[in-house]
Order: C-alpha cells, then structure tokens, then sequence
C-alpha cells in the first residue's frame, strides 16, 4: 500500500510539475526552429532542415536529459535546489576552512543572481510577444497591434502578481497538459507526410551542418539552437517544490516526447516546404490546421503567460533565498498564501520586471528581435551552476580523479560551447543582457562587500553580553521597569560571541532605566532551508533578568516573532504578547572620505541600504509597541 501511495504521489506530482517546471522549456517550440533555420545559412535546404533538428534533438538530451536530470538535480539542500542549494552545500562542508573555494562560490551565486534576473526581465516579454504574433496566421493586420496586445497582456501578468498564484496554479497544469498534448499531435500529424524527418535522430547531420559554415556562422547557429533548452535551469531551481522524481518522470514521460513531436513535425513541415530565411512562415505555427489557428493562439498565449509566470515566480523565490544569505537588501516580501510559505510576492522586484518588460517589447517590436538578446543569460547560468557542481564531486562527493575529469570534459566543453556562441550574438542584443546583468551584478557585489564592511564597523561598538550585566551591577542610579522588552540585535555576529546589541545600550544610555526582562533576540539566517521546530531556538541567562534567544530560520522560511513569544510565555517572562516592547536600532550611514570602501561601493551600497528594511519591520509587529533608535555610521 505504501509503494502505491508514493506511485500516485510522484505521478500527480509529475503532473503538478508538468504547469510550473517546464512551462519556459515548453513553449521553446514556438520559436527555437524558426530562429535556428534563419541562422543555419542555408534555409531552402534539406541538410539545414536535417542539422537544425538534430541539433535540437542533441541539446535536449544532453543538457536536460543527462546533465541536469542524471548528474545535477542529485546535489540537493534539505531537498531544494538551484545555485543557492548548491553554495550552502559546499558552505556547510568547507566552512572557513578554504576561504578561496568559499569567494569562488559567493561570485558564482551573486554572478547567477544578476543573470537570472535578466533572464527574468526578458523571458516574459519574448514568450507574450511570440504567442502574440501567432495571431498573423489568422489575421493579416494582426501585426500592427501586436505589441500594443503584449504590453497589456504582461501588464496584467505583472499587476495580479500580488493576489498571488495559489488561485492560478490550479489552472497552470491543466493548461499545459493540453498545450503539450496539442503540440504532440500537431507535430506528429506532420511527421506522418515525412516521416525520413526521424533520421535527423543521427548526429552526423548537425555535425555535418556546423562543417558548412564558417565559425561565426556556427557560434551563431548554436546560439539559436539553445532557444530549445531555454528554462532548463528552472528545472533544477524548482526542484524543492515537487522533488527529482516527480521531475523526471515530468520530463522523460511527457515533455520530452512532446517537444520531440514538436520540434520533428515543424522539420517534417520544413522539408516540404522549404520555407525561407526571411520568411514570415512560423513551422510551429504553420503545422496547425486552420481551423484549430484560433483556439492554438489562445492556447499558446496562456502557455506563454504560464511561462511568464514560472519566471517571475522562480525570481521572487531567488530574491528571498539571496534576502535571507544576505546577498540582497532586505526587501519588502508579501507572503500571499496561509499554508505554502513558498508562495511570496516581492513588490519591488516585481515592479522592475514590469517596467524592464514593457520597454524590451516597445524597444524590440518583435519576438525575431528580443530573441537576439537572449540565451546569454541562460548559458552563462548553467556554465556557472556546472562549475559549482565540479566543487560539490571534488569536495563534498569525492569522487575519485578519473570520474571529476570525464565529468569535467564532458560537462565543461558543453557549456562553454553554448556560452560562447551566445557571446557572438551581443552585438545583436546591443549587449542588452550583458549590460543588465553586469549592473545587477555589480550592486550585489557592492551590498555584500559593503556590509561586510558595515558588520566590522559595527562590532567595534558592541561589549559582551556578560559585560554588560557587571556594568549594570555598578550602575545604583539605574531605574528598573516591570515591563518586559525585546532587544533586537542589529546585525549578524559570531554565533560564539554574545554581544549587546546597541538598541539596549542606547535605551539604557538615554533613558537610565532597564526593562524587567530584558531580552535580547537575534534572528540567524541558516544555510539550510528549513529549520526544525526543536533546534530553532537557543537560549542564555544572565544576572539582573538578562536573557538571550536566538532563533534559527532556513533560507525557505520566513522569521517570525511567534517562537519567541511562545518560549516568553512558557517561561514566565510576560503573560501575554501585548505586554512586551520591542527596540531596534537602525543604521544611519552616512558617506565619509577616508575609508576602506571604493566610491563603487560605497555610492550603491548607500542607495541599496535605504530600501533595506530591517528585519522587525517585516515580523509586522504593533507599530504602538515598537520603537526604532538611530545609530550613525561613517562607510
């Protein structure tokens, strides 16, 4: 009973997957083979047709099929995945021990970060605008508004992001398991009048095609090629939601075989009509009847916007793991479900991925142009998150020297491959995805180095907690308040040292009076995603009814005031939550001349720390029991 349990399990699982994992993979077909065959050089021949689709064919069973699915979706945190799984991995078993290997690991993840967030900015836009545009099949004056649809249908997307996905999730699987159940016989039906399609299963014709052209042509060729494995990341980033199983029986079972269909049927079209570069004929589109034109545009529109929605999510999740390792402001993050903490909305994200869409589908005008700008993103990804694998085999698997170099020279040239071909289309792009990248790149680099700088600094003011309870011992004039309060620590320290945190030391200086308890609070932020219920707290006592808790949340969960609160009470310490004051300190920079930091630093690192919001803000704790000490800062 138990093995059929866990069968029908992975199996719904598998379909929930099949709306949320693959729905940017999924609707690569509506492009990739139209993109490819302009760049083949060669569009009214049979070999082009061939070595497009056997391309297509190689790059999904390589980079999907055999090094995301067999080799990287096996590195797992507490069972999440993505970059940020893999930095705590390895975090967790170098520790300080190797500073080198732990700075090459915090670059791959802010370096991913602002990748990730370009692939995020343009893969909403170029999914609306390619779904959109399908609608000139139907129409003849359909491209006069087909930006003006894209914007309006993104805008939307974007503004019911705060209402959250659990509503909209129900519908996502549904939807895409008819968009690859109609892509499958679409495509199939095509196979059928060409069915010698099928030999392009054989590589020697895509080697053959990459040997008639010139290495740019090549470079360029391969850069559109990767359109089809475009949200292949996404597969090993959402993998904490449903698990390596149900994935993979997502993908092997039904994606896959769909895609195939897909990709062979527009060939199959292809070969028989030697469509032309420059031609307006999408095959994707071209292989549908005509009667179903109507209802696929639809369908591909809600795909696409499925597609969208995958993104958008993945980059909310990404900026609450980076929020909570403290490799972004601590931006405003809106929970939107009672029983899935997973399900968030970040306001401040979503409106820069909002503005960013807009002005790519106004600038760009068409799905052929924004495609230029984009794989860079994605293949410079998965080169960096194939990199970070190779130091989990070496340092946390071990695997002997023989295994670490045939995965190397297979994984490593791979990407590398993918990577500079994409490189070749920038110009194209007008450097558009490395410009944004290299920008979000730098601001992360600049909040990381700059709180470091701010913790040092910080440190320098603060005394023991042990210290404190003598020098209060010593002070007769000190007034004593029965009502108790919670000290929250300002920022991070060594978990060994328990320092006073300058909210008391300051209220205590201003006002010479203790609260009765005080109790000093410090949330840590664990590389791990969850934290059990038993190990979240920590607790120390000192004289004069001083107390210390330390409560421990994973990167996955969201800190809450509400364990603290139940150990006050189970302890005496207040009677109920209404009793308590709370006290933080907030920084107050302020941008000196002689310092450690670089002007490159300290300017952004000054802009990003006024949208940082402190962590009490978001505990949403009364405003009327709250009270916020400044405490200036020369950076």
């Amino acid at each position: 009973m138990q093995l059929g349990h866990k069968k029908k399990s992975s199996f719904l699982l598998a379909l929930a997957a099949l709306g949320i994992v693959f729905g940017d993979i999924g609707t690569s077909p509506m492009y990739a083979v139209s993109e490819s065959m302009r760049a083949s050089g060669s569009p009214h021949s049979s070999m082009a047709v061939f070595g497009v689709t056997s391309l297509i064919f190689w790059t999904l069973a390589l980079i999907v099929s055999v090094k995301y699915l067999l080799f990287i979706t096996r590195v797992d945190n507490d069972g999440e995945g993505g970059i940020f799984a893999i930095v705590s991995v390895i975090k967790s078993k170098v520790g300080s021990n190797d500073s080198v290997v732990m700075w090459i690991m915090t670059a791959i993840a802010i370096a991913s970060t602002g990748l990730l967030f370009a692939d995020s900015l343009i893969t909403p836009a170029l999914s609306v605008m390619a779904a959109t545009e399908g609608a000139k099949m139907i129409y003849d004056g359909a491209d006069q508004w087909v930006v003006s649809a894209s914007i309006v249908i993104l805008t939307t997307l974007f503004a019911v992001q705060r209402y959250g996905t659990d509503a909209l999730s129900r519908f996502f699987s549904p939807v895409m398991i008819v968009w690859f159940i109609a892509i499958a016989l679409t495509g199939f039906k095509a196979i059928i009048t060409k069915p010698i399609i099928l030999d392009a299963v054989m590589p020697q014709y895509g080697y053959e095609l990459l040997l008639s052209l010139s290495w740019s042509g090549r470079f360029n060729l391969l850069g559109s090629i990767l359109l089809a494995a475009t949200g292949a990341e996404a597969i090993y980033a959402d993998m904490g939601h449903f698990g390596r199983r149900p994935i993979s029986i997502a993908w092997y079972g039904f994606a896959l075989v769909s895609l195939l269909l897909s990709y062979f049927g527009q060939g199959a079209w292809l070969l028989t009509h030697h469509a032309g570069a420059g031609s307006d004929d999408n095959p994707f589109f071209a292989i549908i009847p005509l009667q179903f034109m109507a209802p696929m545009v639809v369908l591909a529109t809600l795909a696409s916007v499925i597609a969208s929605q995958a993104v958008i999510s993945g980059m909310f999740s990404l900026a609450n793991q980076a929020i909570r390792l403290n490799y972004l402001p601590r931006l405003e993050i809106r929970h939107t479900s009672l029983t899935e903490c997973g399900q968030i909305y970040v306001p401040y994200i979503n409106f820069l991925l909002l503005i960013g869409g807009v002005l790519l589908i106004s600038g760009f005008r068409s799905s052929s142009a924004l495609a230029s700008s984009y794989g860079f993103a994605v293949a410079a990804t998965m080169f960096l998150t194939t990199t970070a694998f190779s130091f989990v085999v070496l340092y946390v698997w071990e695997w002997s020297v023989w295994k670490l170099i045939a995965f190397v020279f297979f994984a490593i040239p791979l990407d590398f491959i993918y990577l500079a071909a994409t490189v070749t289309k920038l110009p194209a792009g007008h450097y558009l995805t490395l410009i944004i990248s290299m920008v979000i790149i730098w601001l992360l680099s600049a909040w990381f180095l700059g709180n470091r700088a701010l913790s040092r600094r910080a440190q320098r003011l603060d005394i023991p907690v042990a210290d404190f309870a003598d020098m209060i011992e010593m002070r007769h004039d000190l007034a004593h308040s029965a009502r108790p309060a919670i000290f929250f620590q300002h920022l991070p320290f060594p978990s060994e040292v328990e320092v006073t945190p300058n909210a008391l030391l300051r209220q205590v200086q201003i006002t010479s009076m203790l609260y009765q308890p005080a109790v000093i609070v410090e949330f840590i932020d664990s590389s791990f995603p969850h934290i059990p219920e038993e190990k979240r707290l920590y607790t120390a006592e000192y004289p004069n009814n001083i107390h210390v808790v330390r409560a421990t949340f994973g990167y996955w969960e969201a800190a809450s005031i509400n364990p603290v609160i139940a150990l006050g009470k189970s302890r005496g310490w207040w009677k109920d939550e209404t009793d308590v004051v709370y006290f933080a300190v907030r920084e107050d920079l302020r941008l000196a001349s002689a310092n450690e930091l670089s002007w490159l630093v300290k300017w952004p690192y000054f802009f990003l720390h006024k949208l940082d919001q402190p962590q009490p803000r978001s505990l949403h704790i009364n405003a009327m029991r709250y009270v916020e000490l400044g405490m200036p800062i020369d950076i």
